[in-house]
């Protein structure tokens, strides 16, 4: 199958698996970007254990100087890394949850352009191995004064940090899915309000004030829910992906059934709202490829830009923030720029997006 409308820019072997990719929001570095990895290694011995490795890949990119690697940093695997969306004390603070229960924080040195490790936090106590699935930061459109972050984890947890003096407290946990909680995230514009969705195919809406029972259970997915994004642009507007290939658009206050659907070419593993209009949504579907959606003044989806160029699981998916005119300096026309990664051929792909809407 073709690419459409988008084009490779740059690429790179990441050596480990690749499953995530994460542009940083905030000027001057958006041009800055982290890349996780997570190599699964089987024991030679007759233990019958494995090793979850990870690595931490800082990169910039330059119109003249091109993809630069900055920075590596080996952790335990890495399932999912968000940047916080508003700067934290005039920083950036990129959070990071991995295979051994633990939640991580980092800040990039705006001198060194490096990554530094402000602090951790486990999870769950217990000895039975935990993956911590999914991360979200509060701090979008709401402007509370509390710096939060809600996780997920294999065992169907759902966990509420607060970052406090550069130390992360557990606030709340509560047991939300049957089977592992693949996503969690913030209701941007009331964060009281936190979605998670499981391979149990449950896709729960939580009201962190009234407990830890869901005030909302929806069972419309047809697998297990793996991806959401709250729009920040547009109030009551989420989105929601799963193992069943459907994109599905919700209304916050009626949550009996979705706005819209749209089947994909894969599976969903990765939704993000483009930093823009937030009109668009950028689809990481597995073994089917990457994608961009369309959604009108009406909610309604459309497909207009596809790119199969990698030919293993596309994990990671992002929008760069760097605007059109930082983005026309670059190779290859286009509107803006994405990156996306792929898992067994380690591809880290840097590309460019020309929106061509019929």
């Amino acid at each position: 199958m073709e690419s459409l409308n988008i084009e490779t820019i740059y690429s790179f072997d990441t050596e480990y698996s690749a499953d995530s990719v994460e542009w940083c929001p905030h000027k001057p570095n958006q041009n800055i970007f982290v890349c996780a990895n997570y190599q699964l290694i089987e024991s030679t011995t007759d233990t019958c254990t494995t090793k979850r490795l990870g690595r931490l890949l800082l990169f910039s990119i330059h119109h003249r100087n091109g993809l630069k690697l900055l920075q590596r940093i080996d952790t335990p695997a890495i399932l999912d890394q968000k940047w916080c969306h508003k700067k934290i004390d005039n920083d950036s603070i990129l959070g990071v949850v991995n295979a051994e229960k633990s939640v991580s924080l980092y800040k990039l040195n705006g001198y060194t352009l490096e990554l530094e490790l402000i602090t951790t936090y486990k999870v769950d106590s217990d000895t039975s191995e935990t993956l911590v699935l999914s991360l979200d930061w509060s701090k979008s459109v709401s402007n509370c004064n509390e710096i939060e972050i809600a996780c997920s984890d294999s065992k169907g947890n759902i966990h509420l940090l607060e970052l406090d003096n550069n130390i992360l407290v557990l606030k709340d946990s509560w047991h939300g899915h049957d089977f592992e909680a693949w996503i969690t995230g913030f209701y941007y514009w009331d964060t009281n309000i936190i979605f998670s969705g499981g391979d149990d195919c449950l896709f729960l809406k939580f009201d962190k004030r009234v407990g830890s029972q869901p005030i909302s259970k929806n069972k419309n997915h047809g697998a297990g829910v793996t991806s959401f994004h709250s729009n920040s642009f547009k109030e009551y507007l989420v989105a929601s992906g799963s193992y069943d290939e459907h994109v599905r658009l919700w209304d916050v206050r009626k949550m009996k059934s979705e706005i819209d659907t749209i089947k994909m070419p894969g599976t969903l593993w990765r939704l993000k709202w483009d930093p823009f209009e937030q009109n668009k949504l950028l689809a990481a579907c597995m073994l089917g490829g990457v994608h961009i959606l369309n959604i009108d003044t009406h909610n309604r989806m459309d497909l207009i830009a596809s790119y199969f160029e990698h030919k293993n699981i596309s994990y990671g998916a992002d929008w760069s923030y760097l605007d059109k005119d930082e983005c026309n300096k670059f190779d290859n026309v286009g509107d803006c720029i994405i990156g996306s990664c792929s898992f067994y051929d380690h591809l880290l792909c840097i590309s460019k997006v020309n929106f061509k809407i019929k």
